[in-house]
């Protein structure tokens, strides 16, 4: 006997998804301004508040509707007057729960809004310039899946084909590099008056509904952007741009819970050729900076007794991939001890692999003098900004970088859901951290989970990865709602905190994070 397809249940509905926004359109105005946006997204059609992280930010839903691929949302926004310009973080909250975060973009002045709606679409606007005059060109995706690019384009003046352009300049982001955005900058000085085009697309020919974005057009050069890799979280102790400083050392002591190391001073390393090579304790930083091309700087460490170190690198100007520093602590008869340079095998090729790290780690059996050695990966590259600071410190077993990763919760009533934290054990820290979560909607309990280990197979190549590399571990904390607990009109800002335990001492809270939680009506099953 045949069965229909619904016996097995593929007629049978599914959940209704996580409300998300995906974009909106147009991106952002200006402040005192009432602006009129659209937010697309999933499972939005029942839409019915705005929470705006910022004060003084109004928002009424004008409409609210599902279509075909998307729900919209339109909105009438009041910008306050003193509203801060940059990024302004906005939820939507639904029947189904509260979205993610999206942005609103407040600037100075107005800006060009468009939409790249199809695969291979090319947006034009064409405007007059005069001899010698200069512009800064700058556009800002509003869609994490959108690369822009922009070019400049003047007609060729051809007798062949006198409408035909030619492209006369083009950025697709100022430097391309993990941490960094992808939006697109060019400044461009025009030799002839004339009429010309800024022509925006996505890198690749990508295209759609959410590929949405600003051009703002700046007579004159405006100032760079800061191509520094934003810290996230926010303790990122292996990333070359954080602060190296004795501030850094005293917070390190409070993630471990222990106590400070003592003074911190400052000192300056001999450059190549000097006669004489200044000697600092291993508190210390060494700070500088490389001013010609293949130069080297050179400090000795005394080391008094035996000792586990570890040597920090930061990059406070000029930073990956334009500056690569090196660092090489040796023996007075110039053995390598240590250097901030990884080595392992890749385990599918098992060819070499070198990445320069920011941080590592090293345990020195014998006292005496270590020579410590700083120059960049290359011999021919130097700038003035290629500045540097090196740590060198008594290693302090510390909580490293902790992140907490959901970004919002909506429960059912008799739901529960995971709340997972992050951690990386740094330097032998073998305390105890705990987790707490305050603030959460009556009916909702917060207990501990165990979620199912991933297997990960051993690194046979892997090299000193326990140099370069902290110890992972995560947690989860089970959010657990009633089935009688009350369907909330607005989410609860739960507040999750972070501390460490060490011999039984509580320490100072070292992360937190506020996250949304709602309780929500059941879905259709």
């Amino acid at each position: 006997m045949l069965m229909s397809a619904s016996a097995f249940g593929a007629d049978a509905k599914k959940p209704a998804p996580e409300p998300r926004i995906a974009s909106l359109y147009p991106l952002g105005g200006q402040a005192g301004q009432t602006l009129e946006t659209t937010v697309r997204g999933v499972n939005l059609s029942a839409a019915r508040a705005v929470l705006f992280a910022a004060s003084g930010f109004t928002a009424e839903i004008v409409e609210a509707k599902a279509e075909a691929e998307a729900s919209l949302v339109r909105l009438r926004v009041s910008i306050p007057v003193n509203a801060v310009e940059g990024p302004q973080p906005f939820r939507l909250v639904t029947g189904s729960g509260v979205t993610n975060e999206a942005t609103l973009r407040i600037g100075r002045a107005p800006a060009l809004e468009g939409v790249i709606a199809e695969k291979g679409e090319m947006d034009s606007h064409c405007f007059q310039t005069q001899a010698g005059e200069t512009y800064t060109f700058e556009v800002v995706s509003g869609f994490g899946g959108f690369d822009p690019q922009v070019s400049l384009w003047t007609r060729a003046d051809s007798w062949f084909d006198p409408e035909r352009e030619v492209r006369i300049a083009y950025n697709d982001e100022p430097l391309h590099f993990p941490g960094l955005d992808h939006d697109a900058r060019l400044v461009h000085r025009f030799d002839k008056a004339g009429r010309y085009c800024a022509k925006i697309s996505a890198f690749g020919g990508g295209g759609g509904p959410d590929f949405v974005y600003q051009l703002r057009m700046t007579r004159g050069e405006t100032a760079m952007p800061k191509l520094h890799p934003i810290a996230r979280p926010a303790w990122a102790e292996r990333l070359f741009t954080r602060r190296v400083d004795p501030q850094w050392v005293a917070a390190m002591s409070v993630r471990g819970n222990a106590k400070a190391t003592g003074e911190v001073e400052v000192y300056r390393a001999a450059a190549d050729g000097s006669a004489m090579v200044p000697v600092m304790p291993p508190n210390g930083i060494v700070a500088g900076r490389l001013s010609r091309a293949a130069d080297v700087h050179r400090i000795k460490v005394k080391i008094d007794k035996p000792q586990d170190l570890a040597i920090e690198i930061e990059t406070p100007e000029a930073t990956m991939p334009r500056f690569n520093p090196v660092v090489r602590l040796m023996q007075p008869d110039g053995f390598e001890v240590v250097t901030n340079v990884y080595t392992k095998r890749n385990n599918n090729g098992l060819y070499m692999m070198k990445m320069i790290q920011a941080k590592t780690t090293v345990t020195l059996r014998s006292a005496g003098e270590y020579l410590l050695e700083i120059r960049d990966i290359t011999t021919d590259c130097w700038a003035p900004d290629f500045a540097y600071r090196v740590l060198v410190r008594p290693q302090i077993a510390h909580a490293g970088a902790v992140e907490i990763v959901e970004d919002r919760v909506n429960l059912e009533p008799g739901q529960s859901k995971p709340l997972t934290i992050r951690l990386e054990r740094e330097e032998g820290f073998k305390g105890y951290v705990a987790i707490a979560v305050e603030g959460l909607p009556e009916g909702v309990t917060a207990v501990t989970g165990m979620e199912n280990p991933v297997e990960k197979p051993p690194l046979p190549n892997a090299g000193r990865r326990e140099r370069y590399v902290g110890i992972e571990q995560s947690s989860t904390v089970m959010l657990m709602a009633s089935p009688e607990a009350k369907i909330s009109q607005l989410p609860a800002s739960a507040r999750v905190t972070v501390r460490p335990v060490v011999e039984g001492r509580v320490g100072e809270v070292i992360a937190s994070k506020r996250v949304p939680v709602m309780i929500v009506a059941r879905r259709p099953s």
